[in-house]
């Protein structure tokens, strides 16, 4: 049984890192179709790859992200706003959330400094904003963040406003990236105007970004850390073979991480989470690219049952979760995703959270993956029939020391 789960873990996971980087060259108004279904292989049993070049795969991934972004905005320094959640299939990011809608802008500081004021959302409505540099460490984040913002380079002495919040970038171009909390389908037309609300102010806006060299590009627009440098001197040619070839690397060791979900994949370069400090688990966050670390968000992926089976259209699975699970301090939810195309599932309820259910007798929700409506009083997740699904529990503001459990008896 432990060579079926690992088997169907790694078909799942072995080319969603290609995938992703191929959706993410286009915008997302072109991509009509999921990715192709992943075969199911015997996990591949190549080297490890080196330290540079892990590294090396994390930046060559990030880099062509700021260059598909900036594009889809207009240029750098320019707001990209999602307006609708990524429900029907074809989204161009890995297990993407149903929790949020998002704005996001490259910032450019090759011009200056960049400003950025950011509007006063109601306590009771999620809203974040999380900054990332060109090396995929968060450099900033808080949650309901209200008033300026200015980024400046790091080491240059520019004039800021008056009481703005300062926020020293390493590189020329951090990534702004906001989190708008969207709770359910209802929600949504409130979300717009608070998108309009964020402004960028820059001397230089609407510039093209170009990345030949995405390696090179970073050594070049950014003060790499210390303890990196070598490596990615060494690695500077890293191609698009290469990173592919790091992509099934990763695929064939992803079931490590699915036991400690996000931890040590997204913090900053000093961060405290265990595995923080290992190459292949910074990597490995190429999966779910632009995270949260876990003080901020704990996010739980899982594949199988209770009985360590891989989940499955052929198999009706209960599971009962706290509808105020301890340890959460702000929400949780439940998504459920095809593992064929790493996706939602076009026409069928997806996501289920504290705003579109209520607790039983017992403070639960109990919640059947099955292909025909159980008709039984619990919550019904549609699943397609011999389809192997898999749902993630994400988790805002936990209590590390009380990370909810896989909801198992």
């Amino acid at each position: 049984m432990q060579r079926i789960i690992f088997v169907a873990v790694v078909a799942f996971l072995a080319t969603a890192l290609g995938c992703q980087q191929k959706a993410e060259s286009e915008s997302q108004a072109v991509v009509e179709t999921p990715p192709p279904a992943a075969p199911v292989v015997t996990p591949s049993t190549s080297e490890r790859p080196t330290d540079a070049e892990l590294y090396a795969f994390k930046l060559y991934h990030h880099a062509v992200y700021l260059e598909t972004t900036a594009k889809q905005a207009g240029g750098t320094n320019k707001l990209f706003h999602t307006t609708k959640l990524p429900t029907e299939g074809t989204d161009p990011v890995v297990t993407p959330a149903l929790d949020h809608l998002y704005t996001k802008a490259v910032i450019d500081l090759s011009f200056g400094p960049v400003v950025v004021e950011i509007p006063e959302v109601e306590k009771d409505r999620y809203f974040s904003i999380q900054i990332a540099d060109q090396g995929h460490y968060t450099i900033y984040e808080e949650i309901h963040p209200v008033g300026k913002y200015v980024f400046v380079r790091k080491g240059m002495d520019w004039e800021v406003p008056e009481g703005a919040t300062v926020i020293e970038s390493p590189g020329d171009y951090p990534h702004l990236f906001v989190r708008i909390q969207a709770r359910n389908t209802e929600d949504l037309p409130n979300i717009p105007p608070i998108q309009q609300s964020i402004k960028i102010i820059a001397a230089g806006s609407e510039a093209e970004l170009v990345v030949e060299n995405p390696i090179q590009f970073t050594l070049d627009t950014h003060d790499v850390y210390e303890q990196n440098l070598e490596y990615l001197e060494s690695a500077a040619n890293f191609s698009a073979d290469d990173y592919q070839r790091v992509s099934d690397y990763i695929g064939a060791v992803a079931p490590k991480f699915s036991v400690t979900g996000n931890t040590g994949m997204f913090g900053p370069i000093d961060s405290a989470e265990p595995h923080s400090n290992d190459p292949e688990y910074r990597a490995a966050a190429m999966v779910g690219h632009l995270g949260f670390p876990i003080h901020h968000a704990y996010y739980a992926p899982y594949f199988t049952n209770c009985k360590d089976e891989v989940l499955s259209g052929n198999k009706t699975e209960v599971f009962t979760f706290s509808y105020e699970p301890e340890g959460v301090e702000l929400f949780w939810s439940i998504t459920r995703y095809s593992a064929l195309t790493r996706n939602t599932i076009p026409g069928k309820n997806d996501l289920f959270n504290a705003y579109n259910t209520l607790p039983d007798a017992n403070g639960n929700i109990i919640v059947t993956f099955s292909v025909d409506d159980p008709d039984d009083g619990t919550y019904w997740m549609p699943v397609n029939v011999g389809e192997p699904y898999y749902f993630v529990a994400r988790y805002y503001k936990p209590d590390l020391n009380n990370i909810p459990q896989k909801p198992c008896n």
